[in-house]
């Protein structure tokens, strides 16, 4: 019998994990929902086939692309793995069966580059959202990416299912889809537009799975025990760990590229997570490559400007963003992609949720091409970044790297705005100039904290507070660098 539908697994509740896992219903026989038809397979590892069966002892075979792997079920599960294959945009079938007659069939499969799509609302935000701002010129089913979206929704309403790391995927619907128009509109603009621009340039498959949850804090897209170790015993929208239970764990096991990571709005809310937010990113990017078993990619991005009203909602949106830039230092093999010039505009109807997410994936694509394949220039690609500070009697002055053509202020001189120094509430603005291609200089006020030198540490991000960009290119990150 063909089983192509993912259902999820009963649970009960309170109890321990292995309790719990013990209570499990077990499906007689069940392909995990990771897999389905129109999915795409990550080229050059070892592909991991996994489901749940009832016949402990039993062998399950997996039959794919001229290859045949068994492995018996233990503990009512079973784990398959295929040889390594190389990027192919030709669709092939995939047949799964055991010895007690049970069947399941997955069609059009590619092989290519897989790319989780993490973080909160920015992220999850679909593209139907983003219409008619970012209006696609055309939605193709035959284009060589595929969709795999889950929702914050489902586990918000389900929150028996936030107790305890979901084996299985949750939702009976969600699967693998072609982009024809309802998955595309239905799909993370940021990642809809990331994969699209992926599968084009390189010309291999591209796919992406949506593991972001609107509202996520990091204490909720964390495992329970990490949470704890962190001092969190309770959420913000679900439990801790509630998110990372629901739409992360069920893809323990697959293979995948990297990660685009788009969060933190929601530590902005309170000043002490907010000072801590690169410390508490650190260890769920450590975390994830631990149980992924790989040191992926990391591109994150820097938080979008939210307009004023915003300003009453994530008090300390500003914090975050310094953190996020301290973080680049504290994850190896991580980036920084910049947002917060193109933040929801004055006559948009969501102060919170920019619709200009072709703009940010444009962003990150090029980034993402230039470090992850080599096409493209990863000093064009890279927005400008503060290498040192020093003090040199009544000024300060910042080397960059990553200027390509050299630095340039958009307010049309040598003039840059958005300098100053000391802390949240004691900031001190400062006159600033481009004196070199790579290099600002900065007045020092009567009575600054030495300390560190910041850039653009407002809530929100206007032409008059942040103008250093490089020529031609982007916008320098949000900042604190110390002085020397």
């Amino acid at each position: 019998m063909i089983m192509e539908t993912s259902t999820a697994l009963p649970t009960t509740e309170k109890k321990t994990v292995k309790e719990k896992e013990n209570d499990r219903v077990i499906p007689e026989f069940k392909v995990s929902g990771v897999f389905s038809s129109h999915m795409v397979l990550q080229r050059d590892k070892e592909i991991k086939i996994w489901g749940f069966s009832q016949s402990e002892g039993s062998v399950v075979t997996v039959e794919f692309d001229g290859e045949r792997s068994s492995a018996a079920v233990t503990d009512n599960k079973f784990e398959v793995r295929l040889a390594p294959r190389a990027a192919s945009s030709q669709p092939k079938v995939m047949t799964v069966y055991d010895d007690k007659d049970h069947k399941t069939v997955f069609e059009d499969i590619l092989t290519g580059d897989v790319w989780l799509i993490g973080g909160q609302s920015n992220s999850e935000l679909n593209l139907r959202f983003c219409l008619p701002e970012t209006l696609p010129e055309k939605f193709d089913d035959n284009g060589i990416y595929r969709l795999f979206m889950q929702t914050q929704a489902y586990p918000y309403t389900h929150q028996d299912l936030c107790n305890y790391p979901q084996p299985d995927v949750i939702a009976p619907e969600w699967r693998w889809r072609r982009p024809d128009e309802e998955a595309s509109l239905s799909f993370s603009a940021l990642g809809w537009f990331f994969a699209r621009e992926l599968s084009e340039k390189l010309g291999i498959p591209t796919g992406a799975i949506n593991v972001s949850a609107g509202g996520a804090c990091i204490r909720e897209l964390i495992p329970e025990e990490l949470a704890k170790e962190m001092g969190y015993d309770y959420g913000a929208n679900v439990r801790q760990c509630g998110y990372y239970n629901t739409l992360i764990h069920p893809f323990e096991g697959l293979s995948f590229k990297g990660q685009v990571f788009f969060q933190g709005e929601s530590e902005g809310c309170w000043r002490e997570l907010a000072e801590r937010y690169d410390k508490e990113l650190s260890r769920l990017v450590e975390d994830e490559r631990l149980r992924f078993g790989f040191d992926f990619p990391f591109y994150n991005v820097q938080i979008s400007s939210y307009r004023d009203e915003g300003k009453q909602y994530f008090p300390f949106l500003e914090t975050v963003r310094l953190k996020q830039f301290d973080a680049l230092s504290m994850i190896p093999n991580s980036y920084l992609t910049v947002s917060m010039d193109i933040g929801s505009p004055d006559d948009w109807g969501d102060f919170a949720h920019s619709p200009k997410k072709k703009m940010l994936s444009d962003r990150i694509s090029a980034l993402v091409l230039a470090k992850e394949y080599g096409i493209g220039s990863v000093s064009d690609a890279d927005s400008p970044m503060p290498e040192c500070a020093v003090s040199d009697g009544g000024t300060v002055t910042v080397k960059f790297k990553n200027v390509s053509d050299g630095l340039i202020s958009i307010s049309g001189d040598d003039s840059v705005a958005g300098f100053s120094f000391g802390d949240f509430d004691k900031r001190i603005q400062a006159k600033a100039r481009i004196i070199s291609p790579d290099k600002v200089q900065v007045e020092i006020p009567d009575n600054a904290d030495l300390s560190a030198v910041n850039y653009a540490y407002e809530s929100k991000i206007t032409k008059e507070n942040a103008q250093l960009y490089k020529k031609g290119g982007l916008p320098c990150p949000a900042f604190r660098i110390k002085i020397n």
